[in-house]
Order: C-alpha cells, then structure tokens, then sequence
C-alpha cells in the first residue's frame, strides 16, 4: 500500500524531474504546484483503481491547488474581477470535492453556487451605480489590509 511517505517522495521526485524540464524546455510554470497536482491526481486514479485509500492526503493536496488556482488567478485578473474570488474559490473546492465523492446534496450545492454567481455578476454589472458600488468595493476590498 502507498504510504504518506511515498507520497512525500513522489512529490519531492517530481519537484526534482520537473525542476529540470522546466530549466531545458524554459518553460513558463509552478513546480511546486505541478508537482503536487501531479500527484493528487495520480491518487485520484490510484483510488478510482482501489489502489490508494487516502482519501484526507488526496483532500489535502487538492486544497493546496485549489488555493494556488485562486492566488494564479487573482494576480492576473483585473481587480474588478475581485467580486468573483468567493464564488470561484467554493466551485474549485466543490470541484476538487466532487473528484473524490459526490454529495447528496451536490445538486443543491450547484444550485446555490450558481446563485452566488448570479448575485455577484447582478452586483457587477451595476457596479458602477451609487448604491451597488460600496457594497461592491467592500467585497473586492475583503481580503485587503488586514
């Protein structure tokens, strides 16, 4: 069976291997990230095959590139996006969650997802009228200065 440390090995294997791609090919990419995407989705296989049964280093793992996902997209995106990161962040953990089990209530969590997204594209559209506005820069500026 896989151990913990296996995957710590793999990981810091991977690291090394795609350290080295990266420095041939001057290819343009996270190495830390794709290593450990790499890896959990290794697991997911391993997982579907029965192979691995991990399912909390699997969660883990997908956390740590659901996070890097929202900070990647975060820095490129024009700050008037900003209104979007919490709904982006849960439909990338929904996603990474689904991967692994579907919930029984996936179809509500879809539901209210879809929501928030149409609540917040509502607020962005009229962004710009005087009463939507503030409550659009507080949500833009939630995670600043704190």
């Amino acid at each position: 069976m896989i151990s913990v440390l296996h995957v710590f090995a793999a990981i810091i294997a991977l690291f090394v291997v795609l350290l080295g791609f990266k420095s041939i090919t001057k290819s343009r990419f996270c190495v830390i990230c794709a290593s450990i995407s790499l890896t959990w989705i290794g697991l997911v296989i391993l997982s579907w095959m029965d192979l691995f049964d991990n399912p909390v280093l699997v969660a883990i793992l997908m956390g740590q590139s659901v996070v890097g996902i929202y900070y990647l997209l975060e820095r490129r995106m024009p700050e008037k996006f900003h209104i979007f990161r919490l709904p982006f962040l849960l439909s990338l953990t929904f996603a990474g969650y689904a991967l692994l089990e579907i919930p029984d209530s996936a179809l509500l969590i879809a539901v209210l997802l879809g929501a928030l997204w149409a609540l917040l594209g509502i607020a962005y559209w009229y962004r710009e009228r005087v009463g939507v506005r503030d409550i659009v820069d507080r949500i833009i500026a939630c995670c600043k200065d704190w």
